[in-house]
């Protein structure tokens, strides 16, 4: 059906041109004639006829136009009704006006929608990328490409395999695209760091056989390097605890034997059980500084150092003394930090005994405290055998031991210096050692005067009263 206020324009705009034809013609013949009033009358029924048949020819465009433009409207806007009959060229003008300005704004939306989510990839600590059906690798967010070693204006469409260097990724996302479901494994990167990263990759529910694979990575790394410390750990002080054990259970057999027979003997092997029992005591001891420190909570105070230094070399007088080895102090009076008291008593009481277990009769051992600046030194030096240097970097290690056997013939149990380690890390502070083969060896701890960071540090409380 033809729109009645279309056909209507079109005939118009034909008669004017009609009666433009017809004014001419008289103007030039002067009067009006009956040719000419017959020739007129022809001009105005064909203009009608034109006026339809060209009214007709447009209203089926128009129309499909105009039901195009419902559809679209329907389906920027879901729940909008389909607009009605459109009269004519001006409404839907005015329709597909409208349809550009809602387009534009819906554009505005995804535009914006896709900022946010490219900020929130770039803001995730995992790794992200995003690889289609043919192992191509599209999108890496900033994690992923540092983990890589990706430059950030990397071309996509290269394969993964290529660009990543790490096959193991690319078969996971082969794997979820066959299967059709998540699947997870484990990526070891070597290049440009070493890492262990834990991987999921899944299939997105795409219209149309695209088959994309997102794969999401979480760097595991140091939670396997704590993992395989955890077992060693065990491993180690199984050993340690096993061999003072064992040696008690056997001088206590012998013993029984030896009381009747060799009281000599006896009192002998019970000098010998009472010294397993000491180191098995001073492991069992040190097992339980050692997990105190490395929870990582301090009772934070004001701590007098130059006054604990003092009560700790006290403790050890006797033994140096027995020992035949000097213990000479120059502490700078005064010297304070703020602190856990208990556990920087724990870290000169190891490095001291560290000193006197290694430095031989008729040695000498230096403690030095002073403070530069803002940080406060605590110096502990020997003249006992000294470490090799293929062996400092070492030294800090949960039971690790220079010289096994003669170590554990001194009574040392392997965790003394990884406390010290541990104290001064805590407290915000490093510990380095210099040291030379039969010339003895110097700790130096570095502490800073304020104190551990806050993420260690609590305030210290006293304990309450008894009632």
């Amino acid at each position: 059906m033809v729109p009645r206020k279309l056909a209507g324009q079109i005939l118009a705009g034909h008669l004017v041109l009609a009666m433009a034809g017809i004014a001419v013609a008289a103007g030039l013949n002067g009067r009006a004639t009956s040719a000419l009033v017959a020739g007129a009358l022809g001009l105005v029924a064909l203009a009608a006829v034109l006026a339809v048949m060209l009214a007709r020819s447009l209203a089926g465009p128009l129309a499909g136009l105009a039901r195009a433009a419902g559809r679209l409207a329907t389906t920027i806007t879901p729940g909008r009704a389909e607009p009605g009959r459109l009269a004519g060229p001006d409404e839907l003008a005015g329709e597909l006006a409208m349809l550009a300005s809602r387009l534009r704004d819906r554009l505005d939306e995804l535009t914006e929608e896709r900022d946010r989510a490219g900020q929130i990839l770039d803001a995730l600590e995992d790794g992200v990328l995003l690889l289609d059906g043919a192992g191509r690798l599209l999108v890496a967010n900033p994690v992923a490409r540092s983990w890589f070693a990706l430059a950030d204006d990397f071309r996509p469409g290269l394969p993964a395999r290529r660009v990543l260097g790490v096959p193991r990724v690319a078969e996971l996302a082969e794997e979820a695209a066959g299967k059709q479901a998540p699947v997870a494994g484990t990526v070891t990167v070597v290049f440009p760091e070493s890492r262990t990263l834990s991987a999921r990759a899944f299939p997105l529910a795409d219209r149309g056989p695209t088959g994309r694979i997102v794969v999401t990575l979480t760097d595991i790394t140091r939670q396997r390097r704590v993992e395989v410390l955890r077992r060693d750990f065990v491993v180690n002080a199984s050993h340690e605890l096993k061999t003072p054990v064992a040696a008690v259970r056997a001088l206590s057999e012998t013993l029984q034997s030896a009381l009747a027979d060799d009281p000599a003997a006896a009192r002998r092997f019970t000098a010998r059980i009472a010294r397993e029992a000491e180191r098995l005591d001073n492991l069992v001891r040190d097992l339980l500084d050692l997990s105190k420190v490395e929870r990582g909570m301090l009772a934070v105070e004001p701590v007098d150092l130059a006054a604990l230094a003092k009560e700790v070399l006290g403790s050890y007088a006797d033994r140096a003394e027995e020992r035949r080895i000097k213990l000479q102090a120059a502490l700078e009076p005064g010297t304070s930090m703020r602190g856990d008291r208990a556990q920087l008593g724990l870290l000169l009481s190891s490095l001291i005994d560290n000193a006197l277990r290694y430095t031989s009769s008729r040695g000498t051992v230096r403690v030095r405290l002073d403070t530069c600046e803002s940080k406060v030194t605590f110096q502990v030096a020997d003249t006992g055998r000294g470490i090799p240097s293929s062996e400092l970097p070492r030294i800090f290690e949960r039971f690790y031991r220079v010289d096994k056997a003669r170590d554990r013939q001194s009574g040392g149990t392997g965790l003394g210096l990884a406390i010290v380690r541990h104290v001064a890390e805590s407290h915000g502070g490093s510990v380095q050692v210099e040291s030379e083969l039969g010339r003895g060896s110097t700790f130096t701890v570095t502490l800073p005067v304020a104190g551990p960071p806050a993420a260690f540090g609590r305030p210290w409380q006293p304990a309450p009263a008894n009632p």
